[in-house]
């Protein structure tokens, strides 16, 4: 059986409480300080990743914004590209109007100018026609019937039927 002493007693209390000194002084501090220097460590590891996270926040918030300013550069890129291509397609049919007139233009003096050479060749060939009739008339001794058919194959031969 078991026997309580009170020397017994004191000398179990004694030892462990040595034990806790010992253990304490060479264990405990050194785990205490391993711990401790370890959650230095987890605290500066969560401060930098906080850090970390709120600059990768401030950077997407960045780049958002440079998203956004690159969508409203490209919408005024392309804005100002339409204005060019209208601008460019305006000033083409207006050079094309310019030339079609001026084409129109020179056209209706080119064919004024060809109708009158078309008179004057007209008007040469008529007036070789009237020589030659009257050449033809002055020739020939002539009644006034005789004139009257002259005159009739003078306007059959100009091409002006007699009505």
């Amino acid at each position: 059986m078991l026997d309580f002493s009170p020397i017994n007693i004191i000398c179990t209390v004694a030892n462990i409480l040595i034990l806790f000194l010992v253990f304490r002084i060479f264990l405990f501090k050194r785990v205490d300080a391993i711990l401790l220097k370890r959650k230095e460590e987890v605290d500066e590891a969560t401060k930098a990743a906080d850090q970390a996270m709120a600059k990768a926040v401030e950077t997407k918030k960045e780049y958002e914004n440079r998203i956004a300013l690159a969508d409203e550069e490209k919408e005024q890129i392309l804005a100002d590209i339409k204005k060019q291509g209208y601008d460019e397609y305006e000033r083409i049919v207006s050079d094309a109007k310019k030339k079609g007139e001026q084409i129109i233009t020179e056209a209706k003096h080119n064919a004024e100018v060809e109708n009158e050479r078309a008179k004057e060749v007209y008007a040469a060939e008529l007036t070789d026609m009237v020589v030659n009739a009257a050449s033809k008339i002055a020739a020939t001794k002539h009644s006034t019937e005789e004139d009257r058919q002259l005159y009739d194959k003078f306007i059959s031969e100009a091409g002006v039927d007699n009505e």
